[in-house]
């Protein structure tokens, strides 16, 4: 049966949270303070946007039940954020890819996530 869903805070998390209810067939509304969404994003990795590490797991979390993550990170790796960004013909490039940080950045600037995230959540 749809819900109907409020989330409150436009940011990665709350556009990811939108796009993963709808796509469960719910009626989403999100809801922000600022002006724009996804503002964070915007600025974070200089512009460029670090927007996953493909070498996420459980043991990148600290809390005190070891296992907390575990669950999510099975469900969303961060190979679907990368096969979402890819699917968007976004440019992307690896932090210090001899030193294997994981660390991924768009090419470009970090609007091209937060477009995504935006169509991504119009689609649904």
């Amino acid at each position: 049966m749809p819900l109907k869903i409020a989330i409150i805070g436009a940011g990665a998390a709350g556009l990811m949270a939108a796009i993963e209810a709808g796509k469960n067939g719910h009626q989403v509304h999100v809801f922000d303070h600022a002006k724009n969404p996804a503002e964070k994003i915007r600025i974070s990795g200089g512009g460029r946007c670090n927007f996953t590490n493909k070498h996420c797991s459980h043991e990148n979390f600290i809390s005190n039940n070891k296992h907390f993550c575990k669950s999510p990170l099975a469900r969303y790796p961060a190979s679907n954020f990368i096969s979402m960004v890819e699917g968007h013909q976004i440019d992307y490039h690896e932090k210090q890819p001899n030193k294997e940080t994981g660390q991924l950045f768009c090419d470009g600037k970090s609007q091209e996530i937060i477009d995504m995230l935006l169509r991504e959540c119009e689609d649904v």
